[in-house]
């Protein structure tokens, strides 16, 4: 594989698990962003929410613009700054995306993300010692921070599986697979101050992940170098065999054939040696990589024990805890069913005291209901005697009074037609004499001057003559209305028109208290 694609091979073989928690970035963006700060306003949620749909939408630079353009309004965002390094990564910009997650580190450290994603960008570009550093920030932040301690046991596991390559001369960039590290999509923020309920045993795990990792890291060690010893004493033993085929080869006498033989028994014993001796370097190194391993698995089981110990405690002070809420919740309800009798007791004697006085209510409202219906029936005939007796008294004062507003009428209609009459024989006085002293004078002028107006026109004329028509009276009281049709006729003028004068009623006279025209 060439070395461009196993830089991008981590960040490619991501994307699957970030398709599949894309959708929660939206979700979390809204708690981050209360929990460090930023702004949080609809608006601000919205334009996140455009952000992630363009994310998932694989429109990354559309989504890189968005982001930067929210960031020129909200700088201090640390979702926001964590979501444009995630831009970053995606589109194999890592330079940037690592100077991006750098900054947040420094702004914001008490984040675990932030390095995480650091660690992820790091192995993917083969500087695992600089991933294992940063995910071991991020363990400091959140010691048990699941996905931080996955991408660790894995950085170690490739930090491992480096030093047994460096020991056998290998290659480390030939064919090795590289590990792969989740990156977060998200900031969930150190909300827990190290500790999270349902990953109780993961620091136990961490460190017994770390512990695997170092006794696998050291296992391979010793079989590197056996492995070597073996390979230096292989090459030693082919180097003497030539050698020694070299010599056999010149040899042309029986001495040097003697010679031969004896050397090629000390090569056969040397050959021997060399081999015994590689095989007991090799089983003494086998049997302390086993038992450093048998020690690490004890140390691993006693952990294990003694977390099982501690969940098998908690369960049974939860057991017993149970077991005192029941007794008590059994205590409760005795308690609670014995209030309920008495309650029950007082409510029935109560129900039986209101039915006795109900009863008597009623015994006492049915006696109540007989008196009041004679004392009913007595009332009506009363009330039919007084009422036939005012009844007569009414039509007698109604007989009275229409006889009284009939003579009113009379005096009133009398009273017009002798106004009238004044007017036409051109006596001043007799007309001025049927105005009340109270009269309402045109434009506000005092009574002599209208008075003295009035005789001026009455005297200027050389005859007058005044008719009244179709006068109708109504009587309200002491105040009579006459509506009547008016024919005046002068030496010089002669009108038609219809008038309505006000009367009012002083000592046995009815005299003029308005005048006005129309009606």
């Amino acid at each position: 594989m060439a070395p461009e694609s196993q830089e991008q091979t981590p960040i490619h073989g991501l994307r699957d698990l970030i398709s599949k928690t894309a959708h929660k970035t939206a979700v979390m963006s809204s708690l981050v962003a209360a929990l460090f700060a930023a702004p949080a306003s609809l608006a601000h949620a919205s334009e996140m929410s455009d952000i992630n749909k363009l994310m998932r939408a694989g429109q990354y630079a559309e989504a890189l613009t968005k982001t930067d353009a929210v960031l020129a309004k909200h700088p201090r965002d640390a979702q926001l700054r964590f979501t444009k390094g995630l831009i970053l990564a995606e589109q194999n910009r890592s330079a940037e995306a690592i100077a991006v997650f750098t900054k947040l580190t420094e702004d914001f450290p008490d984040l675990p993300e932030p390095y995480n994603n650091l660690a992820v960008l790091y192995a993917a570009d083969g500087q695992y010692d600089k991933a294992r550093a940063a995910l071991d920030m991020a363990m400091r932040t959140n010691p048990t921070y699941a996905t931080a301690l996955e991408n660790l046991g894995d950085v170690y596991a490739k930090l491992a599986s480096q030093a047994y390559d460096k020991a056998l001369q290998i290659d480390p960039g030939a064919n090795v697979p590289q590990p792969k590290l989740t990156l977060l999509r998200s900031l969930n923020g150190n909300t827990t101050g190290g500790t999270v309920p349902r990953l109780a045993s993961a620091a136990a795990a961490q460190r017994e992940a770390k512990a695997k990792a170092e006794a696998s890291a050291a296992e391979q060690q010793q079989r590197a170098k056996a492995l070597a010893a073996e390979k230096l004493a292989q090459q030693a033993a082919a180097d003497k065999a030539e050698a020694e085929k070299n010599a056999i080869s010149k040899a042309t006498s029986e001495k040097e054939k003697a010679a031969a033989d004896k050397a090629a028994a000390e090569k056969a014993a040397a050959d021997k040696a060399a081999a015994d001796k590689a095989a007991a370097d090799k089983a003494a190194a086998e049997k302390a990589a086993a038992d450093k391993a048998a020690a690490e698995k004890a140390r691993a089981e006693k952990a294990r024990a003694e977390q099982l110990a501690a969940e098998q405690a908690r369960a049974q002070k939860a057991a017993a805890e149970k077991a005192a809420a029941e007794q008590k919740q059994k205590e409760l309800l005795a308690q609670k069913d014995k209030e309920q009798a008495e309650k029950l007791a007082r409510e029935q004697a109560a129900r039986a005291e209101k039915e006795k006085a109900a009863q008597a209510a009623a015994d006492k409202a049915k006696a109540d209901k007989l008196a009041a219906a004679e004392k009913a029936k007595a009332d009506k005939l009363a009330a039919a005697e007084k009422a036939k007796a005012d009844k007569a008294r009414a039509d007698k004062e109604k007989a009275k009074e229409q006889a009284s507003a009939e003579q009113d009428k009379t005096a009133v209609l009398a009273a017009l037609n002798g106004w009238a009459k004044a007017w036409s024989d051109k006596d001043v006085r007799g007309y001025l004499g049927h105005y009340a002293s109270d009269f309402d004078t045109p434009k506000g002028a005092s009574r002599k001057e209208w008075a003295e107006e009035r005789r001026a026109r009455i005297e200027d004329k050389g005859r007058i003559s005044v008719k009244v028509s179709n006068a109708t009276v109504s009587i309200n009281g002491n105040t009579a209305t006459v509506r009547y049709r008016q024919i005046y006729n002068s030496d010089r003028l002669t009108v038609d028109s219809r008038k309505t004068l006000i009367f009012v009623k002083q000592g046995n006279r009815w005299l003029i208290k308005q005048e006005r025209s129309g009606g």
